[in-house]
């Protein structure tokens, strides 16, 4: 992987308190879009600001993830690419800022692109990472989201409550930056919706 840092477009600079890092990514980890609708709600809530981005040209395949073309003032056009944004927001009563990184799943060098976000959360001294997740499940429309927290390591899983992931099978880029984030010697926990 080339410098991290030339990935990396930053907008703005932010001090910020002990940060927890949330993540929700468009894609195969994003049943009816609830997770990254959830980040960007939390995103709203916050008056959160964007702070940099990583460039998409190294992690994804155009042809599968076609960037957008749009008018700007109805006569300039524009091309809009996927994105991976980082926003910050400071939160009132609270010791712990939050870091919001919301995008659209990487097609392409998972292992870099997960090295690079524990690269970023390691520049901001980020505390742990909260993946958000949504999958398809039986459940009525009518009755509260079920949600399900999991992590990998048994002293967090009992400090917050959660379930230690006994799940097998494919994985999307949160379970990899899980895994990478764990393997960096930070703490990770993933909330999943059923939809």
């Amino acid at each position: 992987m080339q410098d991290p840092e030339q990935l990396i477009v930053e907008h703005s600079h932010v001090d910020l308190r002990s940060p927890v890092l949330v993540a929700a990514f468009r894609g195969w980890n994003d049943a009816g879009d609830a997770a990254t609708f959830a980040a960007q709600h939390l995103g709203k809530v916050w008056s959160a600001k964007r702070i940099a981005s990583i460039d998409p040209e190294e992690f994804f395949d155009f042809q599968a993830v076609r960037p957008q073309v749009r008018l700007v003032d109805g006569v300039t056009r524009e091309i809009v690419w996927p994105a991976n944004e980082l926003w910050s927001a400071q939160i009132v009563d609270s010791i712990h800022d939050v870091l919001l990184l919301v995008g659209t799943e990487p097609n392409t060098k998972w292992k870099s692109f997960s090295n690079l976000v524990v690269h970023l959360a390691k520049k901001h001294d980020v505390r742990m990472l909260v993946t958000f997740g949504a999958l398809l499940a039986d459940v009525p429309h009518s009755r509260p989201v079920p949600i399900t927290g999991t992590a990998v390591d048994a002293d967090l899983v009992e400090r917050l409550g959660l379930q230690r992931s006994q799940y097998e099978g494919p994985t999307g880029i949160v379970g990899v930056l899980q895994s990478t984030f764990s393997e960096a010697g930070l703490d990770s926990a993933s909330l999943w919706a059923a939809v």
